[in-house]
């Protein structure tokens, strides 16, 4: 019984002691202070792992924020390692179908594309879309953001029409979760345009990208 009462003393003193980094972490990660959300990124992972093991909500929870800031920090690599472990565990711990792990799918994705690794960020791309468009729906923001990301996979490969494709589909998707006049959408109308272009049809790539850019004047004028 004692030893039962020391164990569950140890594990709230350790929650407690990993809650107080992985705030401080996610405080600075939001202010933008990505050198100190790194430092207590690392040692709130280090504290779940340590009282709670590798896969435990703590731990999955860490590895999200430290994954994040990585990848701003432009240290890929180990941000890549770090969010494909963070797919696995929220397969393990949620199922495959679950948004959470449809957003790590995502970053996954990101991290991948900018890499220019487009093979895997295609395919891991597509399953995170497949959640989304089942659990939120077609037009909703975030399905929004895989379409558009999708459309990116395939223009960094200049295929062109597929391009067009996921882009124009992203574009309803954002005008129907946004207003239209959102910079989001404008980044939308960009991608496309080059899509457009990539085709030849430089008429019509020019109206859209005339688009994109009232909406960003229109913003700075605000």
């Amino acid at each position: 019984m004692i030893l039962a009462c020391v164990a569950a003393t140890d594990t709230r003193a350790g929650e407690g002691e990993w809650k107080l980094l992985q705030d401080q972490a996610e405080e600075h990660f939001r202010r933008g202070n990505l050198p100190q959300a790194e430092q207590f990124g690392r040692e709130a992972l280090k504290e779940a792992e340590t009282f709670f093991g590798p896969e435990h909500r703590t731990t999955e929870q860490s590895l999200a924020t430290l994954y994040g800031t990585l990848r701003y920090r432009g240290k890929l690599d180990e941000a890549l390692q770090l969010v494909t472990r963070l797919v696995t565990i929220r397969v393990k711990n949620h199922g495959p179908d679950d948004l959470s792990t449809a957003y790590a799918l995502h970053g996954n994705a990101e991290i991948l594309l900018i890499q220019r690794k487009f093979g895997e960020a295609e395919k891991l791309q597509r399953r995170a879309l497949g959640v989304f468009e089942k659990k939120l729906g077609p037009m909703h923001f975030t399905t929004a953001v895989a379409l558009h990301n999708m459309g990116a996979i395939y223009l960094e490969q200049e295929k062109y029409k597929e391009a067009e494709r996921f882009l124009r589909a992203a574009l309803a998707a954002k005008e129907k979760a946004l207003k239209p006049s959102h910079l989001s959408v404008a980044h939308t109308l960009d991608s496309l345009s080059s899509a457009l272009d990539g085709q030849g049809r430089q008429i019509e790539a020019e109206k859209v990208k005339r688009r994109a850019e009232s909406i960003r004047r229109k913003a700075a004028a605000s």
